[in-house]
């Protein structure tokens, strides 16, 4: 099922080289069509100070949490950042640390992740007992240049027929894990 028309014209409207605050609209609006306002799921924007990671900016994502529980974080970062070896480690490495710090809130066994880049999606699910997480962090190498990020784990576009059916699913999935809470 194709997205409506409001949704691809909100990403239509991001320019080529765009910075990341032009896809938080669009991500916005998709979000609250998976996850309706009018559910027990709620879509909140999250700003977390840079200095954490290291950086001065801020890292911003969107958390869909049940009954004030996380149950998926997206971080959005600017397409040109697929590009470089070192904006995908960062994106990696935020995305692995908003998980973990929210594994404990999170009422289900898998807690849910993605990282888009653009449109570009890579997905992440940290699982609470085990305390693994996929994908698999690639270790760095004190001596050689590792990709510990490689860019085809953005293997999906989000305005791409897959790219969708795998968002929807994902949804799909959360929302069912979620009412067997309730039951």
């Amino acid at each position: 099922m194709p997205w409506p028309s409001k949704i691809t014209r909100a990403f239509a409207t991001v320019e080529v080289e765009a910075h990341e605050s032009q896809y938080y609209g669009p991500y916005n609006k998709l979000l609250c069509t998976l996850f309706p306002p009018d559910s027990d799921f709620t879509v909140s924007p999250n700003y977390i100070p840079g200095y954490v990671d290291g950086g001065a900016d801020f890292i911003v994502s969107f958390e869909i949490t049940f009954h004030q529980h996380p149950v998926l974080v997206l971080e959005i970062k600017p397409p040109h950042h697929l590009s470089l070896i070192s904006t995908r480690e960062v994106a990696d490495r935020h995305i692995r640390r908003r998980l973990a710090d929210l594994s404990e809130r999170s009422l289900l066994p898998v807690l849910h992740g993605v990282s888009a880049i653009g449109t570009k999606l890579c997905f992440y699910e940290f699982e609470k007992t085990s305390g693994r997480m996929s994908p698999r962090r690639i270790p760095s190498d004190p001596e050689l240049v590792t990709d510990v990020a490689p860019k085809v784990r953005w293997d999906c576009d989000i305005l791409e027929a897959s790219g969708e059916q795998r968002l929807r699913v994902l949804a799909t999935q959360i929302i069912e894990a979620c009412e067997r809470l309730q039951a």
